[in-house]
């Protein structure tokens, strides 16, 4: 599902004129934790994006709160990569904001350029887990990715 949404983002990156960077090249292809910022360094991406889908941790009650969307960040120079896809969930993606957060998260720490990890959703609850499944909502994800790079870049232009 994740390399679903990832491919849908693509094809709306490309077409825009952005050259995308993948990870890997199918969904079968494994590539650690480790080595995705690593690639995303020797390639010299400007950017960094790792989407997920979420789980809850053995003991937690999943009925305390809602559980939807996140968007982590570390750094400071990756705060408004997250605010601007953070934004852009939040308008389009009918699921609990779970919110921007700040996370000791590998992917996001080990990138030198503004990084990002995004939870889609909580996929051990089966509405979210059956709008996984569904071709139309991975797409709305992934204009949901596309419009907040594209706000954040659009933020960038004539900053030094």
């Amino acid at each position: 599902a994740n390399y679903a949404v990832a491919m849908a983002a693509k094809d709306r990156l490309t077409r825009a004129g952005a050259t995308v960077l993948l990870t890997r090249n199918d969904p079968s292809h494994e590539v650690s934790l480790a080595d995705r910022p690593k690639q995303a360094v020797e390639r010299g991406a400007d950017l960094f994006v790792s989407l997920h889908n979420n789980a809850l941790p053995d003991g937690e009650n999943p009925f305390a709160k809602p559980h939807g969307f996140t968007v982590f960040y570390y750094h400071p120079h990756s705060l408004e990569l997250g605010r601007a896809v953070h934004e852009a969930y939040r308008g389009r993606i009918k699921l609990a904001d779970e919110g921007l957060r700040w996370g000791d998260l590998l992917v996001a720490r080990q990138s030198a350029m503004p990084a990002i990890l995004v939870e889609n959703m909580t996929m051990i609850f089966p509405d979210q887990e059956s709008l996984l499944n569904d071709a139309a909502f991975r797409d709305e994800l992934a204009k949901s990715l596309v419009a907040g790079l594209r706000k954040f870049l659009a933020s960038m232009r004539g900053r030094p």
